[in-house]
């Protein structure tokens, strides 16, 4: 609709008010025009039906954003009205989609995992699939002529975990697009390929022979492409990839404007992803006008060190977000270790945070008694956690609990290793079947309520739009409740309808932050229950008839 900035649609068939503001040209008539698209406040008309008339062209640049370029950042999106907390920003089809490199085999057509007893070959070209419809899939067609075009089938022989032949998968549908669809071809070779960073580091070697010379080799067309077009090609891959978790192991897929978001390492767009491999970013919380929008590389769950080692490996770049410059990582102390746990006898209640934000290996310094603590001592603890923290069964309560008295002496309580385990926790007590909850004893209930509200006051700290684990754990903790009204739910006391209110709003929250969650996702039946279960609340808190 046309109308000023707060306009609440960008649907033309559903016209609001108008108001009039300073304008600009109207693309159907090319007069003056003063009334504004509510949907990106970018484009003007003279009226209701010429927006109608243009809606089909204008409908894809329709975005709530614009896309600005400098020197020190490239390309990145700024919000060009107030966004919404609940609204979609973009929705995207991918430019190609495939196996991720670093792979065990998969189906080609649907990119599942496959096993040495139980596939089929394309009849055509020999390439694997799970079943013979499969075969036919569109994203196989091109490589599928192409393998036969080398004069013989793709044999695979030997189930490798990664397959090295399908490092060249993805790549080859790639370079197969110049043929196949060049306006996408066009859009992917202009995002960013890092080629020169990238050029002589261990992973542009094993590229080079892993992909560029065995592509020529293997598919027998050495002279179609050369080496550095392979090679920029696996460099677009690399940083412009995205993870898509509808398939097990996840596939990997690239998009045009998406790959225009800038990084910050506490992000104010969500990700998701629809059953058409389409990508979806959306604002868990509402964002001005004015602002830029992000989302990370990285796990932000993360602390900063990892986060920044990951960046540098994958995306060739040393993050300068206003977390990373700050060691509290916003007073959530995500990185930070006890300095009572490096000094016998000691009581000091401060902790150790790197003296150098740029070398977070070296020396450590304690925030109370600015005590010093060398980098070494703090490496050695940080490492014998980690492989601890990767070698734990986090599916059992017992060994979770263990690995945070152990590692509690040194890592402090929000300590991004102890966070992941207590995720694990949240889930686990009471986890199960649908009535194991009810089961649990009251300090197993009560336990499973703290874990999850301080797990969630560090994520509204530190990641506000990770929507997946704050939904996750905004559920666990709405059950756990419930549950806790349930016991004293005969008296109904000021206490129980207290605990039933917050099982309520928490059940809600669960549902706001995980309503974009595709059906081939768990998150999604969370949210499905999420949703039956606020009726049952609201029913029983009078606030709506059964």
């Amino acid at each position: 609709m046309v109308s000023d900035a707060e306009g609440a649609s960008a649907c033309p068939s559903k016209p609001s008010g108008e108001v009039e503001v300073h304008g600009g040209i109207c693309p159907v008539c090319n007069q003056p025009a003063k009334k504004r698209c509510s949907g990106c406040s970018a484009a003007y008309y003279c009226s209701v039906e010429h927006q109608r008339q243009d809606w089909k062209n204008h409908k894809n640049v329709c975005h709530p954003f614009k896309i600005c370029s400098d020197e020190r950042y490239g390309r990145y999106m700024v919000a060009t009205k107030d966004i919404k907390a609940g609204e979609v920003v973009l929705k995207e089809l991918p430019l190609v989609y495939g196996p991720a490199q670093i792979t065990k085999p998969v189906c080609v057509g649907c990119l599942q995992g496959l096993t040495e007893n139980q596939f089929l070959e394309c009849e055509r070209c020999g390439w694997p699939v799970c079943k013979r419809e499969c075969q036919d899939h569109p994203s196989h067609k091109a490589e599928c002529k192409f393998t036969i075009a080398r004069g013989s089938k793709m044999q695979l022989r030997h189930f490798y975990d990664p397959h090295p032949v399908y490092q060249c998968l993805i790549p080859l549908r790639c370079l197969l697009l110049a043929e196949r669809d060049p306006a996408k071809w066009q859009a992917l070779i202009k995002l960013e390929s890092h080629e020169e960073q990238r050029r002589g580091s261990e992973q542009w070697r094993n590229d080079r022979e892993g992909v560029a010379k065995l592509i020529p080799r293997f598919f027998k067309c050495e002279n179609k492409w050369s080496e550095e077009e392979i090679l920029k090609v696996v460099g677009i891959l690399q940083v412009n990839g995205h993870e898509v978790p509808l398939t097990e192991p996840p596939s990997v897929a690239i998009y045009n404007n998406a790959s225009m978001l800038e990084h910050s390492c506490r992000p104010n767009l969500s990700k998701s992803f629809t059953s058409k491999k389409e990508i979806v970013f959306w604002a868990p919380n509402s964002i001005k006008q004015g602002e830029r929008l992000s989302i990370s590389y990285s796990d932000v769950l993360w602390g900063t060190a990892n986060r920044q080692d990951h960046l540098q490996q994958t995306k060739l770049f040393r993050c300068t977000c206003a977390r990373c410059l700050d060691p509290t990582e916003f007073g959530t102390y995500l990185s930070a270790l006890k300095c009572s746990g490096f000094k016998k006898d000691s009581n000091c209640p401060g902790m150790l945070l790197p003296e150098n934000l740029k070398n977070w290996y070296g020396g450590y310094i304690c925030n109370k008694c600015r005590g010093l603590v060398d980098g070494k001592e703090i490496t050695n603890i940080l490492d014998r956690a980690r492989v601890d923290h990767e070698a734990m069964q986090k599916a059992n309560e017992q060994h979770c609990h263990k690995y945070i008295a152990h590692y509690g002496r040194w890592l402090g309580p929000h300590h991004h290793l102890l966070v992941d385990v207590k995720i694990s926790l949240s889930q686990i007590i009471g986890g199960g079947d649908p009535n194991a909850i009810q089961k649990i004893p009251d300090d197993d209930l009560m336990n499973k309520m703290k874990i999850c509200q301080e797990l969630i006051d560090v994520f509204q700290k530190v990641c506000p739009a990770e929507a997946r684990v704050i939904g996750t754990t905004r559920f666990e903790l709405h059950a756990a409740l419930a549950e806790f009204a349930r016991r004293g739910v005969e008296s109904m006391n000021s206490a129980v309808r207290s605990a039933l209110e917050d099982s309520l709003y928490n059940a809600e929250e669960c549902v706001r932050m995980l309503a974009h969650e595709p059906d081939d996702l768990p998150e999604s039946k969370i949210c499905e229950q999420a949703r039956i279960n606020v009726n049952s609340l609201r029913v029983l808190l009078g606030l709506q008839e059964g």
